[in-house]
């Protein structure tokens, strides 16, 4: 079998042939405990780069693939390593392998190596040394779960020796996120504020500080810590106050996309004497079937999203009673909460970037205070870029109209728009995917996504609940990122029987509860197109944007202007721009859409320096 490659490799030379050699592979099955035995090292990595070469020692071609380590199982590792095995494609040579695991980018492998005889590492079955994990909506089958848990309990999660492996450092070839903390999957989190650009709030707990240092201190280190992480990344924050949590902040899972940081350790979340703080975030949602990341989506990598981030302090360690550490540990754990991983966990680091590092896992104190090292902003721009953001959108609810045999075909009704939005104002294009179909039918036309119900009554669902009777996911790319997924949610099925056989897509419970009859024949003005109350707005547009059809004074109006604050009438969880122009012929929009939970909209953040300015209110169709 080499003879012939060889001389399949002779004649690709000479004749520039493309060729195939295959090797073909037989193991014998090991258990488990057999496999991690036979091992040198064993490890959970994300596949992160891939190179081939030919060896000059036997001829053959090799795939080198790096992968980031996500769990060390045993041995120890370098934070990529490199595993080769034979096969792949050098020119016009093509070598193909049964030993070789075929791993592509991206991928979840759990690993089984042993050194060849040339030093380098490679599975120690083959292909049936590189088991590749498969996470459905952050999840592994129970069989892979089952798989991962017995190879943590035989190597004592890490524990047990192994070869040291670190001369096997490996690359990447892709933009996979690397120094990140892994949430399952080798995926990692991030708060989608700066895709708005708006801030993550804060909130600190100062009830009790380390010995010496006065509050004023303790928020100004606070202060600074936060702004070494925006001076390189898109990242903002906002200080809401000082709050006592009443128990420890890595506790507290609230999906309100703050930060919450504690400056002491009065709940005792931190055992280890040595441990000077944590930090961490709670992440909410998971992938959809479609691989979409509720995160977003970064320069090809999914994203978790961050719901909560938390900081909690150890106060009563006299290292932080210097001011200088003290601030360095703030720096550091705030890395953490907004998605950092060590840079190394190696006492004996000999990487200067990765030692010198704010995520370094143990203290300089030498004074920096809250600077980071050379390898910080670029790990940390994996999620937070600072030139192209990733675009974003809102949710949209759907109040859904039936009517037998067919549903109303009326523009407004049973149909909602998405928009999608850019800091950059890049050209963004959109998709929509994993539909339900429970109660009836999505379908899109450009960006309206429209829901053809079956014939039923459904009561309302409180959109803050979350509930629903069918979802669709929809999301916005600009060629190189891609927003956070939204969904179009049915809360409410509201048949319309009046006037028959075709109903003129309000419902028969509103009509009564306004006019005290379903037929709009009964009464003046009842009619989808009239005007009961005068006030220019009809009777199906009165229903659309959630006004009262009998009462003058409700219209979406807008009530408040002032330089800092526009109110106006709203519909509850609709979707509404603020436009401002300053000659009424070029608007352009003033500030970012809202969703109000209430029936008072309320725009604020914006910008009125001109002498004078008009307003606009759109509600997104």
């Amino acid at each position: 079998m080499i003879i012939t490659y060889r001389l399949a490799m002779l004649l690709a030379s000479a004749l520039v042939l493309f060729t195939q050699s295959v090797f073909a592979s037989s193991i014998i099955p090991l258990s488990t405990a057999e496999h991690v035995a036979a091992s040198a090292a064993v490890f959970r990595g994300v596949v992160v780069g891939q190179d081939c070469y030919r060896d000059a020692a036997d001829g053959l071609i090799y795939t080198r693939t790096s992968l980031r380590v996500v769990e060390s199982l045993k041995g120890t590792f370098p934070r990529t390593v490199a595993v080769s095995h034979p096969g792949g494609t050098v020119g016009e040579v093509t070598l193909y392998s049964g030993l070789s695991p075929m791993m592509k980018q991206g991928e979840v492998r759990l690993m089984f190596i042993v050194r060849r005889p040339d030093g380098k590492l490679t599975g120690t079955q083959g292909s049936a040394s590189a088991m590749r994990l498969e996470y459905v909506n952050g999840q592994l089958s129970n069989d892979q779960q089952s798989l991962l848990d017995e190879v943590r309990s035989l190597t004592h999660s890490g524990q047990i020796p192994g070869e040291d492996v670190r001369d096997q450092t490996g690359f990447a070839t892709s933009d996979l996120t690397t120094g990140l903390t892994d949430r399952g999957g080798g995926i990692a989190a991030r708060f989608v504020q700066a895709d708005r650009g708006e801030p993550i709030p804060y909130l600190i707990d100062a009830d009790h500080l380390p010995a010496g240092i006065t509050l004023s201190q303790a928020t100004n280190a606070v202060a600074q810590a936060l702004s070494a992480w925006t001076a390189v990344t898109s990242l903002k924050f906002s200080f809401e106050g000082i709050q006592s949590f009443g128990v420890s902040a890595d506790s507290i899972s609230t999906s309100d996309e703050k930060l919450r940081i504690q400056l002491h350790d009065d709940y005792n979340a931190i055992t280890a004497t040595s441990t000077l703080g944590i930090g961490g975030q709670y992440t909410s949602a998971t992938l959809t079937g479609a691989g979409w990341g509720a995160g977003g989506n970064v320069a090809g990598n999914e994203f978790y999203k961050s719901s909560c981030g938390f900081v909690v302090l150890e106060r009563t360690n006299t290292t932080m009673q210097n001011l200088a550490s003290f601030t360095e540990v703030l720096c550091h754990e705030i890395g953490h909460a907004i998605g950092m991983a060590h840079s190394s966990s190696n006492p004996s680091e000999p990487s200067i970037p990765l030692k010198q590092s704010i995520m370094y896992f143990q203290i300089h104190a030498d004074g920096r205070g809250a600077s980071l090292g050379t390898y910080d902003p670029p790990v940390i721009r994996q999620a937070y870029p600072i030139t192209n953001t990733p675009p974003y959108s809102y949710n949209r609810y759907m109040d859904i109209t039936t009517d037998s045999p067919t549903p109303p075909n009326i523009a407004g009704i049973n149909e909602v728009g998405f928009r999608g939005y850019d800091l950059q104002n890049n050209t963004l294009t959109y998709a929509i995917t994993n539909g339900t179909s429970g109660n009836g039918t999505f379908s899109s036309v450009g960006e309206l996504v429209k829901f053809a119900p079956g014939y039923i009554s459904a009561p309302r669902f409180d959109p803050a609940t979350g509930t629903y009777y069918d979802r669709i996911f929809v999301r916005y790319s600009d060629g190189t990122n891609a927003s956070a997924y939204v969904t179009a949610s049915v809360i409410s099925m509201n048949v319309d029987t009046s006037p028959s056989p075709t109903g003129d897509g309000i419902p028969d419970a509103w009509m009564l509860t306004h006019f005290g009859n379903i037929n709009p024949t009964v009464g003046a003005n009842h009619g989808a197109s009239q005007d009961a109350d005068g006030d220019k707005l009809s009777n199906l547009n009165e229903y659309r944007t959630g006004m009262t059809p009998t009462d003058s004074t409700s219209g979406q109006f807008i009530t408040v202007v002032n330089k800092t604050n526009i109110q106006f009438q709203a519909k509850a969880y609709e979707l509404y721009e603020l436009h401002a122009s300053t000659n009424l012929i070029n608007w352009t929009r003033a500030v970012n859409p809202i969703v109000p939970t209430t029936s008072t909209g309320s725009f604020t953040g914006f910008t009125n320096t001109a002498p004078h300015m008009f307003f606009r209110v759109e509600k997104v169709r």
